[in-house]
């Protein structure tokens, strides 16, 4: 399964393809040319050692879909930031992550990229989803009114990101 270098491998990890990963490393392949040592040492389930190959996939930020965007910040404006965590799988709560960073929304960014690192290194502890949100229901409704004051029109930054000239848009 180390085909060419790990081709097959690369190419689930920046498909972001989960069960092929999963799959290739059942065949034996090699992470070693993907990740450093360190973070090889630090994945203690096969599950963190999949989400920190997924983690290396490239990201294209002028993929971003602004109808997406919207129904996301909506939701999250209705809801709370519990929405990434409790209706997008972690891939999509990420991608909006990395799209908030891309467009330049600043505060809206930082909340975010927090609230989802801090619940991932949370909830590694056990007992769910739904247990970690009510367990932690103050600290979460902090990071919704952090959200709420940004006062950034996410629409417009990711207009004005996407009608830019590509080499201007910092890549």
């Amino acid at each position: 399964m180390n085909f060419r270098s790990g081709a097959p491998l690369f190419l689930a990890i920046v498909n972001r393809n989960r069960g092929i990963i999963n799959f290739l490393l059942d065949q034996g392949a090699e992470v070693e040319a993907f990740l450093p040592r360190k973070r090889l040492k630090q994945a203690m389930t096969r599950e963190d050692l999949i989400e920190e190959l997924v983690a290396c996939a490239p990201y294209n930020p002028r993929d971003i879909k602004i109808e997406e965007l919207q129904e996301i910040d909506s939701a999250i404006r209705e809801v709370g930031v519990e929405f990434l965590l409790s209706e997008l799988d972690w891939d999509n709560a990420t991608r909006f992550r990395d799209s908030l960073n891309a467009i330049g929304a600043g505060s809206s960014h930082r909340c975010v990229a927090e609230f989802l690192q801090w619940a991932r290194s949370e909830n590694g502890s056990g007992g769910g989803l739904s247990d970690f949100l009510s367990s932690h229901d103050n600290a979460v409704s902090e990071y919704r009114e952090r959200y709420l004051s940004s006062g950034e029109d996410l629409v417009a930054l990711a207009s004005d990101f996407l009608n830019s000239p590509e080499d201007s848009a910092g890549e």
